[in-house]
């Protein structure tokens, strides 16, 4: 069967503004000149400094505190993860739609760059998880992109079986590709490219898969 890999962060469990704008706050750090969208933009800055690069919690919340200048703790931290996890989903309906055809046709893997146990709670309480054979994560791979990560995935399986899914280039789609991995740039925001399939509405996949 083909095996189709969905980029989690912002590809299906994306932020909504509209929650970070009326229960972002301060981010319960006491820190008023500091929100749950600066915090989440640092993590992001060291996704990007750290690809490949196993990262633990501790590191993360170190990295956290440097970048604001805050005194964040692993307990604060992890309520910010139960937080994050209880974000509402944009169209809920049609993502359901979307992973309920598509898991009946292909076997649905997830790979994300946040910790797995709170990724999966996000899956479970929008009602995703079933649709998952797998989710793979930081606990047990390397932060993506990473080559070790992918390769961790598709195991003794012909690559060419996979398609990626994922609303970054850098950080999402270009590795897969560069190694034979079918990829879909699922774009939002409509930032036109030729270099890689694109789609500008996950509903756009039951067309094209």
């Amino acid at each position: 069967m083909r095996k189709i890999i969905f980029d989690l962060d912002d590809t299906l469990l994306f932020l909504s503004d509209k929650w970070m704008e009326t229960n972002g706050g301060h981010a319960g750090v006491h820190q008023p000149n500091v929100s749950i969208k600066d915090i989440f933009f640092a993590i992001k800055k060291l996704e990007k400094e750290s690809a490949g690069k196993c990262i633990t919690k501790e590191f993360l919340v170190d990295y956290i505190n440097s970048e604001l200048s805050l005194k964040l703790d692993l307990a604060k931290f992890d309520w910010l993860l139960g937080e994050y996890a209880k974000i509402p989903l944009l169209d809920i309906d049609t993502i359901k739609d979307v992973l309920s055809y598509l898991s009946g046709k292909y076997e649905l893997i997830a790979y994300t760059n946040w910790f797995t146990d709170n990724q999966v709670l996000r899956l479970k309480l929008n009602g995703l998880d079933q649709h998952f054979s797998e989710v793979f994560g930081w606990d047990i791979l390397p932060t993506k992109p990473s080559e070790k990560g992918l390769e961790e995935i598709v195991g003794d399986s012909d690559v060419k079986d996979f398609v990626f899914i994922g609303d970054s280039i850098d950080m999402d789609i270009e590795l897969p590709n560069s190694i034979g991995m079918n990829t879909i740039f699922y774009d939002r925001k409509s930032i036109a490219q030729d270099k890689y399939k694109e789609i500008e509405n996950i509903a756009e996949l039951k067309n094209i898969l």
